[in-house]
């Protein structure tokens, strides 16, 4: 299951960096790649309005799913204790507050 949504994954990474090497902004001139035209936002002022656009939202949206779902089944599959402190540590950081010595 983890492989799987790995994969998943991996491949809609790379197809998301597709699809925004091939989207044209609107301000594709040389004036544009100089700060030319900072005042519009990276779709322009209505968002994507063409099938890439839209694709490349949804896709983002299902791997960004994914991602999640793959954190919670390794949050969940990896619940044991990585560090054990035996009886012997746990003994010497254990003070009884009445034998510390007074000054």
């Amino acid at each position: 299951m983890i492989v799987l949504i790995k994969v998943i994954c991996i491949v809609l990474a790379i197809a998301i960096i597709a699809l925004v090497l091939l989207q044209q902004g609107k301000g594709s001139d040389l004036g544009s790649a100089f700060g030319g035209g900072s005042s519009n936002s990276m779709f322009g002022a209505l968002g994507p309005s063409d099938f890439l656009g839209k694709l490349t939202y949804a896709l983002v949206a299902l791997w960004l799913v994914l991602t999640m779902a793959l954190a919670y089944i390794y949050k969940n599959q990896n619940s044991t204790e990585i560090f054990d402190i035996s009886e012997q540590e746990t003994s010497v950081l254990e003070v009884p507050t009445d034998e510390v010595p007074v000054e």
